[in-house]
């Protein structure tokens, strides 16, 4: 079954409308695609929606799904933001699914959010400002967050989950110290005890920012021995990459021993063979 459930289309930091998305899907195959354009956040960035256009954003969703609905199954998502005091947009009326993310790591010093998978330099600027050079502190801080996003706003589906390798491009950190892997598996832990689906993101590798899948093979492996659900995605930004390096990734998780994923289909999330 081909679908993908994380979209981004002009609504936010995408190219085109969402009917291009749409198009597209169709004339690859898919089942279902589901839009997840970045929810409104009360700071100024360039890439999450403004807030005065969330209602055009689902009511275009909601005459996509009318007009091709004898073609594809069409879902109304968002991905939101989860930092300290973050809105929950998961009862939102027109929402579907939510993808959960953390983005965004808050500087107290200073009163600003910065990003951990924006440009490098904010990123050294975040460990080196908000934590004094304290790369360990850094991420245990990351993952903290998303742990504390699983307990408090469980969404659907947990986004991109190691996202903070994107920009590790000094090896400030290494995947295989036993520190970095506990945290992860302590968060893996509380991903598990809530059900909440982790996403296999194929987009950092198609928009060329990095060469392996979020997450790595090692924790697909520890997601695989865990029994977590999981959903696979393109992150896609622009239509043509809809279904992005999905072949590769198919044959990376079969290797692993996953047979299935879990997808939202016929309104309910059910599980479909990879």
């Amino acid at each position: 079954m081909l679908a993908n459930y994380h979209t981004h289309s002009a609504f936010c930091d995408g190219e085109m409308m969402p009917e291009d998305y749409v198009l597209a899907a169709v004339r690859k195959g898919f089942s279902a695609i589901g839009f997840t354009s970045h929810a409104p956040v009360p700071f100024c960035t360039d890439w999450t929606m403004k807030p005065e256009n969330l209602d055009k954003y689902i009511e275009n969703i909601n005459d996509l799904k009318k007009k091709y609905k004898n073609q594809i199954q069409i879902y109304t998502g968002l991905e939101t933001d989860f930092y300290p005091g973050s809105a929950d947009f998961r009862n939102h009326p027109g929402v579907d699914f939510t993808i959960g993310s953390v983005h965004f790591i808050h500087d107290q010093k200073n009163g600003r959010y910065l990003s951990v998978d924006g440009p490098v330099d904010e990123y050294r600027e975040l460990i080196s400002n908000v934590f004094d050079g304290n790369v360990e502190a850094f991420v245990e801080t990351y993952y903290n967050l998303v742990g504390e996003m699983i307990k408090k706003q469980p969404p659907d589906i947990v986004g991109h989950l190691d996202l903070i390798k994107k920009n590790n491009v000094d090896n400030l950190f290494s995947e295989s110290d036993k520190w970095y892997r506990d945290k992860v598996e302590e968060v893996l832990t509380v991903i598990r005890e809530h059900n909440v689906i982790v996403e296999i993101n194929t987009g950092g590798i198609s928009r060329g920012y990095i060469k392996d899948l979020y997450p790595s093979e090692w924790i697909l492996k520890l997601i695989r021995e865990m029994d977590i659900p999981v959903i696979l995605s393109s992150d896609a930004h622009r239509p043509d990459l809809v279904d992005a390096y999905y072949a590769e990734a198919v044959k990376i998780l079969k290797s692993i021993g996953f047979t299935h994923q879990r997808v939202l289909l016929d309104s309910r999330w059910q599980n479909v063979l990879l």
